[in-house]
């Protein structure tokens, strides 16, 4: 669990975490060059809850890879949970779902939260074919803003929306979205 009123964590090295990450209260995680996390059953960040992802430096070369589960989010809320805050500034994130999740937002029947892609390379997919989005909310669910103005993402979707919420704004950045 990564907890706090506000704290900050800092990866520097290679990591593999198996159990899904909670995130409790207002944190913020840097991905220093050259480092990359791997969190082999994602990472949850459920409603009054926020994550923001910085890169070290302006080149920033660390990467964040988030698997979720069948109804968990990748990076977001799990199965019948409302989502919270998830904030993207800079480094490389992959984040995938399994059915019904989002690649980044809320799981299945999971509604609410915010989602803000400022900077970075972003890959969000759910390639399960029951259904799921790339970004946004899950399979019956739906996050209420998705906000991008910068960066480049990629989003994805075998049997959903690539990119699905209740308000978008895309103001910037490069934008792919693909949906099957």
């Amino acid at each position: 669990a990564w907890n706090g009123t506000t704290k900050w964590y800092v990866v520097k090295d290679n990591i593999t975490i198996n159990d899904r990450i909670t995130v409790t209260g207002d944190v913020h995680l840097i991905l220093a060059d050259g480092a990359n996390l791997n969190a082999e059953k994602g990472i949850e960040v459920s409603d009054n809850n926020s994550l923001t992802i910085y890169a070290e430096s302006a080149v920033g070369t660390g990467e964040l890879t988030a698997k979720g589960g069948n109804y968990d989010a990748g990076i977001g809320s799990s199965r019948n949970k409302a989502g919270g805050t998830i904030t993207i500034t800079g480094g490389t994130v992959t984040a995938s779902s399994g059915a019904d999740g989002a690649g980044i937002g809320s799981g299945g029947d999971g509604n609410g939260g915010t989602i803000r892609i400022t900077g970075g390379t972003v890959t969000a997919t759910n390639s399960d074919h029951h259904g799921g989005v790339g970004i946004g909310g899950g399979v019956n669910g739906s996050v209420d803003m998705i906000e991008i103005s910068g960066g480049e993402g990629k989003a994805s979707s075998n049997n959903g929306a690539s990119i699905f919420g209740r308000k978008i704004t895309i103001s910037g950045g490069v934008v792919n979205a693909s949906s099957q």
